[in-house]
Protein backbone atom coordinates (compact mmCIF):
# COMPACT_ATOMS: atom_id res chain seq x y z
CA UNK A 1 0.00 0.00 0.00
CA UNK A 2 2.78 2.09 0.53
CA UNK A 3 4.91 1.54 -2.48
CA UNK A 4 1.21 2.40 -4.27
CA UNK A 5 1.31 5.65 -2.51
CA UNK A 6 4.63 6.21 -3.50
CA UNK A 7 4.06 6.06 -7.10
CA UNK A 8 1.26 7.93 -7.09
CA UNK A 9 2.98 10.99 -5.90
CA UNK A 10 5.93 10.15 -8.00
CA UNK A 11 3.50 10.67 -11.26
CA UNK A 12 2.08 13.80 -9.79
CA UNK A 13 5.10 15.18 -9.36
CA UNK A 14 5.84 14.13 -12.67
CA UNK A 15 3.17 15.75 -14.57
CA UNK A 16 3.11 18.72 -13.21
CA UNK A 17 6.61 19.11 -13.99
CA UNK A 18 5.90 18.67 -17.86
CA UNK A 19 3.15 20.69 -17.50
CA UNK A 20 5.39 23.34 -16.28
CA UNK A 21 7.61 22.80 -19.39
CA UNK A 22 4.55 23.48 -21.52
CA UNK A 23 3.26 26.56 -20.14
CA UNK A 24 6.97 27.79 -20.28
CA UNK A 25 7.58 27.24 -23.98
CA UNK A 26 4.14 29.00 -24.74
CA UNK A 27 5.48 32.27 -23.02
CA UNK A 28 5.59 35.02 -25.74
CA UNK A 29 8.49 36.70 -26.29
CA UNK A 30 9.84 39.85 -24.94
CA UNK A 31 7.40 42.65 -26.26
CA UNK A 32 10.05 44.49 -26.87
CA UNK A 33 11.11 42.74 -29.78
CA UNK A 34 7.51 43.02 -31.53
CA UNK A 35 7.81 46.93 -31.40
CA UNK A 36 6.84 48.63 -34.98
CA UNK A 37 9.55 50.81 -36.52
CA UNK A 38 8.24 53.91 -37.43
CA UNK A 39 9.51 57.72 -38.53
CA UNK A 40 8.02 60.46 -37.09
CA UNK A 41 7.65 64.13 -37.08
CA UNK A 42 6.44 67.24 -34.87
CA UNK A 43 3.31 69.23 -35.30
CA UNK A 44 4.57 72.72 -36.68
CA UNK A 45 2.68 76.23 -35.94
CA UNK A 46 3.00 78.32 -39.19
CA UNK A 47 1.61 80.19 -42.02
CA UNK A 48 0.06 78.43 -45.13
CA UNK A 49 -1.96 79.90 -48.06
CA UNK A 50 -4.53 78.05 -50.18
CA UNK A 51 -3.42 78.32 -53.65
CA UNK A 52 -5.91 78.79 -56.23
CA UNK A 53 -4.81 77.48 -59.64
CA UNK A 54 -6.32 78.58 -63.04
CA UNK A 55 -6.02 77.91 -66.56
CA UNK A 56 -4.90 80.67 -68.97
CA UNK A 57 -3.34 81.63 -72.27
CA UNK A 58 -0.92 85.00 -73.28
CA UNK A 59 -2.66 87.56 -75.81
CA UNK A 60 -1.54 90.23 -77.11
CA UNK A 61 -3.68 93.52 -76.36
CA UNK A 62 -2.96 95.79 -79.29
CA UNK A 63 -3.18 94.60 -82.92
CA UNK A 64 -2.44 97.28 -85.93
CA UNK A 65 -3.98 96.64 -89.11
CA UNK A 66 -2.12 97.81 -91.81
CA UNK A 67 -4.84 98.70 -95.16
CA UNK A 68 -4.01 100.50 -97.94
CA UNK A 69 -5.20 104.17 -98.44
CA UNK A 70 -5.78 104.07 -102.24
CA UNK A 71 -6.45 101.50 -104.89
CA UNK A 72 -2.98 101.00 -106.80
CA UNK A 73 -0.27 98.83 -107.80
CA UNK A 74 2.33 96.82 -105.20
CA UNK A 75 5.19 98.56 -106.33
CA UNK A 76 7.58 97.48 -103.21
CA UNK A 77 7.19 95.10 -100.16
CA UNK A 78 10.02 95.78 -97.60
CA UNK A 79 8.66 93.79 -95.01
CA UNK A 80 8.47 89.71 -94.53
CA UNK A 81 6.65 87.43 -92.17
CA UNK A 82 8.19 87.60 -88.90
CA UNK A 83 9.81 91.04 -88.66
CA UNK A 84 10.73 93.22 -86.05
CA UNK A 85 9.62 96.78 -86.99
CA UNK A 86 10.30 99.84 -85.83
CA UNK A 87 7.31 103.30 -86.31
CA UNK A 88 7.71 104.81 -89.57
CA UNK A 89 9.69 102.14 -91.06
CA UNK A 90 8.90 101.69 -94.65
CA UNK A 91 6.79 98.46 -94.99
CA UNK A 92 5.25 98.65 -98.97
CA UNK A 93 5.34 101.64 -102.06
CA UNK A 94 2.40 102.39 -103.75
CA UNK A 95 2.03 102.88 -107.14
CA UNK A 96 -1.09 104.70 -108.02
CA UNK A 97 -3.15 104.00 -111.50
CA UNK A 98 -2.26 107.05 -113.03
CA UNK A 99 1.15 106.45 -112.29
CA UNK A 100 1.37 102.88 -113.88
CA UNK A 101 -0.35 104.75 -116.57
CA UNK A 102 2.79 107.01 -117.67
CA UNK A 103 4.94 104.23 -116.61
CA UNK A 104 3.41 102.03 -119.69
CA UNK A 105 3.11 105.06 -121.90
CA UNK A 106 6.77 105.01 -123.29
CA UNK A 107 7.10 108.80 -122.14
CA UNK A 108 10.20 110.23 -120.60
CA UNK A 109 11.93 107.69 -117.78
CA UNK A 110 12.11 110.85 -116.07
CA UNK A 111 8.43 112.12 -116.10
CA UNK A 112 7.19 108.58 -115.68
CA UNK A 113 8.55 107.86 -112.53
CA UNK A 114 7.78 110.48 -110.66
CA UNK A 115 7.74 109.76 -106.84
CA UNK A 116 4.30 111.55 -106.97
CA UNK A 117 2.58 108.64 -108.19
CA UNK A 118 4.27 106.73 -105.33
CA UNK A 119 2.80 106.30 -101.96
CA UNK A 120 4.62 105.29 -98.86
CA UNK A 121 2.87 102.74 -96.17
CA UNK A 122 4.70 102.97 -92.96
CA UNK A 123 4.68 101.31 -89.41
CA UNK A 124 2.05 102.76 -87.43
CA UNK A 125 3.91 101.71 -84.29
CA UNK A 126 6.65 99.09 -83.12
CA UNK A 127 6.40 95.52 -83.33
CA UNK A 128 5.97 92.08 -84.59
CA UNK A 129 4.38 91.20 -88.42
CA UNK A 130 2.17 88.97 -87.52
CA UNK A 131 0.14 88.64 -90.74
CA UNK A 132 1.56 89.43 -94.30
CA UNK A 133 -1.70 89.50 -96.40
CA UNK A 134 0.16 90.45 -99.44
CA UNK A 135 3.34 89.70 -100.41
CA UNK A 136 4.48 90.06 -103.99
CA UNK A 137 4.77 93.19 -106.32
CA UNK A 138 2.39 93.82 -109.13
CA UNK A 139 -0.37 92.91 -107.00
CA UNK A 140 -3.50 95.70 -107.46
CA UNK A 141 -5.23 96.37 -103.82
CA UNK A 142 -8.16 98.59 -103.92
CA UNK A 143 -8.91 101.11 -101.31
CA UNK A 144 -8.51 100.48 -97.87
CA UNK A 145 -7.25 96.39 -98.64
CA UNK A 146 -5.62 94.70 -95.09
CA UNK A 147 -1.82 94.80 -96.06
CA UNK A 148 -0.39 93.15 -93.11
CA UNK A 149 -0.27 93.27 -89.12
CA UNK A 150 1.71 94.55 -86.70
CA UNK A 151 1.44 92.81 -83.02
CA UNK A 152 2.93 94.98 -80.29
CA UNK A 153 4.50 92.48 -78.51
CA UNK A 154 5.51 94.91 -75.32
CA UNK A 155 1.22 95.00 -74.47
CA UNK A 156 1.47 91.38 -73.79
CA UNK A 157 -1.10 90.00 -71.49
CA UNK A 158 -2.09 86.43 -69.66
CA UNK A 159 -5.85 85.70 -69.61
CA UNK A 160 -7.50 83.93 -67.47
CA UNK A 161 -11.13 82.62 -67.44
CA UNK A 162 -11.71 82.79 -63.30
CA UNK A 163 -15.14 81.23 -62.05
CA UNK A 164 -17.33 83.78 -60.39
CA UNK A 165 -17.09 81.59 -57.08
CA UNK A 166 -13.71 83.57 -56.47
CA UNK A 167 -14.73 86.87 -57.93
CA UNK A 168 -14.69 88.19 -53.93
CA UNK A 169 -10.65 87.60 -53.80
CA UNK A 170 -9.96 89.44 -57.14
CA UNK A 171 -8.71 93.25 -56.75
CA UNK A 172 -6.74 95.56 -59.46
CA UNK A 173 -3.08 94.93 -58.39
CA UNK A 174 -3.29 92.16 -57.07
CA UNK A 175 -0.37 89.38 -56.90
CA UNK A 176 -0.02 85.99 -58.72
CA UNK A 177 2.84 83.50 -60.39
CA UNK A 178 2.44 82.44 -64.19
CA UNK A 179 4.15 78.73 -64.84
CA UNK A 180 5.19 78.21 -67.95
CA UNK A 181 4.90 74.48 -70.36
CA UNK A 182 8.65 74.70 -69.16
CA UNK A 183 8.42 74.97 -65.72
CA UNK A 184 9.56 78.50 -65.21
CA UNK A 185 7.82 80.76 -63.73
CA UNK A 186 6.89 84.53 -64.15
CA UNK A 187 5.28 86.78 -61.44
CA UNK A 188 2.35 89.35 -62.39
CA UNK A 189 -0.48 91.40 -61.29
CA UNK A 190 -3.84 91.66 -62.42
CA UNK A 191 -4.53 94.51 -64.98
CA UNK A 192 -8.16 94.74 -65.74
CA UNK A 193 -11.19 92.73 -64.73
CA UNK A 194 -13.96 92.88 -67.46
CA UNK A 195 -16.99 93.48 -65.86
CA UNK A 196 -19.13 90.73 -67.91
CA UNK A 197 -19.35 87.06 -67.30
CA UNK A 198 -19.80 83.93 -69.75
CA UNK A 199 -23.28 82.86 -69.79
CA UNK A 200 -22.40 79.25 -70.13
CA UNK A 201 -19.50 78.61 -68.01
CA UNK A 202 -20.09 81.70 -65.54
CA UNK A 203 -16.66 82.66 -65.62
CA UNK A 204 -15.11 85.98 -65.55
CA UNK A 205 -12.29 87.32 -68.19
CA UNK A 206 -9.32 88.55 -65.87
CA UNK A 207 -5.91 90.25 -67.48
CA UNK A 208 -2.43 89.94 -65.58
CA UNK A 209 0.45 91.92 -66.54
CA UNK A 210 3.49 90.15 -66.66
CA UNK A 211 6.55 91.90 -64.78
CA UNK A 212 9.33 90.58 -66.96
CA UNK A 213 10.91 91.38 -70.43
CA UNK A 214 10.83 88.21 -71.55
CA UNK A 215 9.14 87.55 -74.90
CA UNK A 216 6.43 85.31 -74.48
CA UNK A 217 4.21 83.92 -77.90
CA UNK A 218 0.60 84.83 -78.09
CA UNK A 219 -1.50 81.52 -77.27
CA UNK A 220 0.73 79.93 -75.10
CA UNK A 221 -1.05 77.84 -72.40
CA UNK A 222 0.04 78.83 -68.52
CA UNK A 223 -1.17 78.34 -65.47
CA UNK A 224 -1.34 80.75 -63.30
CA UNK A 225 -1.67 80.81 -59.29
CA UNK A 226 -3.34 82.93 -57.20
CA UNK A 227 -3.34 83.13 -53.31
CA UNK A 228 -6.65 82.95 -52.04
CA UNK A 229 -6.99 82.04 -47.89
CA UNK A 230 -3.92 82.92 -45.71
CA UNK A 231 -3.87 81.04 -42.06
CA UNK A 232 -1.04 82.83 -40.05
CA UNK A 233 -1.07 80.57 -36.77
CA UNK A 234 -2.52 77.07 -38.23
CA UNK A 235 -1.27 73.49 -36.98
CA UNK A 236 0.63 71.93 -40.35
CA UNK A 237 2.10 68.52 -40.69
CA UNK A 238 3.87 67.02 -43.96
CA UNK A 239 1.22 65.84 -45.90
CA UNK A 240 2.03 62.25 -45.79
CA UNK A 241 1.45 62.38 -42.25
CA UNK A 242 -2.74 62.49 -42.98
CA UNK A 243 -4.28 58.98 -43.00
CA UNK A 244 -7.94 59.12 -44.58
CA UNK A 245 -10.62 56.18 -45.28
CA UNK A 246 -11.39 54.89 -48.80
CA UNK A 247 -13.57 57.63 -49.53
CA UNK A 248 -11.61 60.20 -47.91
CA UNK A 249 -14.17 61.28 -45.85
CA UNK A 250 -12.64 60.83 -42.27
CA UNK A 251 -8.72 62.05 -41.64
CA UNK A 252 -6.65 61.22 -38.67
CA UNK A 253 -2.90 60.94 -37.52
CA UNK A 254 -1.12 58.88 -35.39
CA UNK A 255 0.47 60.35 -32.06
CA UNK A 256 3.16 59.00 -30.62
CA UNK A 257 2.22 58.70 -26.46
CA UNK A 258 5.05 58.06 -23.82
CA UNK A 259 7.81 57.41 -26.67
CA UNK A 260 6.34 54.45 -27.70
CA UNK A 261 2.98 54.24 -27.72
CA UNK A 262 0.84 55.56 -31.24
CA UNK A 263 -2.90 56.45 -30.89
CA UNK A 264 -5.37 57.42 -33.60
CA UNK A 265 -6.03 60.73 -33.55
CA UNK A 266 -9.36 61.81 -35.46
CA UNK A 267 -8.50 65.40 -37.11
CA UNK A 268 -10.43 67.94 -39.68
CA UNK A 269 -8.25 69.62 -42.62
CA UNK A 270 -7.74 73.51 -43.41
CA UNK A 271 -5.58 74.43 -46.44
CA UNK A 272 -3.19 72.46 -47.99
CA UNK A 273 -0.76 72.91 -50.36
CA UNK A 274 1.98 70.66 -51.85
CA UNK A 275 4.04 69.75 -49.06
CA UNK A 276 2.16 70.61 -46.02
CA UNK A 277 -1.89 70.59 -44.24
CA UNK A 278 -3.31 72.12 -42.02
CA UNK A 279 -4.76 70.26 -38.77
CA UNK A 280 -7.64 71.02 -36.66
CA UNK A 281 -8.08 68.89 -33.51
CA UNK A 282 -8.09 70.07 -30.07
CA UNK A 283 -6.25 66.98 -29.17
CA UNK A 284 -3.15 67.96 -31.21
CA UNK A 285 -0.66 70.49 -29.83
CA UNK A 286 2.53 72.26 -31.57
CA UNK A 287 5.44 70.27 -31.04
CA UNK A 288 3.49 66.73 -30.60
CA UNK A 289 5.01 63.71 -32.19
CA UNK A 290 2.93 62.23 -35.33
CA UNK A 291 4.28 59.38 -37.54
CA UNK A 292 5.26 60.67 -41.29
CA UNK A 293 6.36 57.12 -42.55
CA UNK A 294 5.16 53.44 -40.81
CA UNK A 295 1.47 54.55 -39.90
CA UNK A 296 -0.47 52.59 -42.59
CA UNK A 297 -2.82 49.94 -41.09
CA UNK A 298 -1.30 50.82 -37.84
CA UNK A 299 -3.74 49.56 -34.86
CA UNK A 300 -4.60 52.08 -32.70
CA UNK A 301 -2.51 51.73 -29.32
CA UNK A 302 0.31 49.90 -31.45
CA UNK A 303 3.92 49.94 -29.55
CA UNK A 304 6.30 51.21 -32.02
CA UNK A 305 10.11 52.24 -31.88
CA UNK A 306 10.61 55.62 -33.37
CA UNK A 307 14.16 55.18 -35.71
CA UNK A 308 15.71 57.90 -37.61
Amino acid sequence: MKSALTLCYIGILLTSFVSCRIKKTEIPENTANQKIPVKTTTVLNGSIDEIISLNGKSVFLKKNAVISSIPGYLKEVCIQYGDMVKKNDLLFEIQTKENKALENSGLDPAISSSKSGIIRVVAPSDGIISDLNINSTGMYVSEGSQLCTIVENTEMRVQVNVPFKYNRWLKINMECRIVLPDSTFLDGNIYKIMPLINETSQTQIILIKVRSNRQVPENLNVIVQFVGLNHSKALLIPKKALLTNETQQEFWVMKILHDSIAVKVPVKTGIENTRMVEVISKDISINDPVIIEGAYGLPDGAVVKIVK
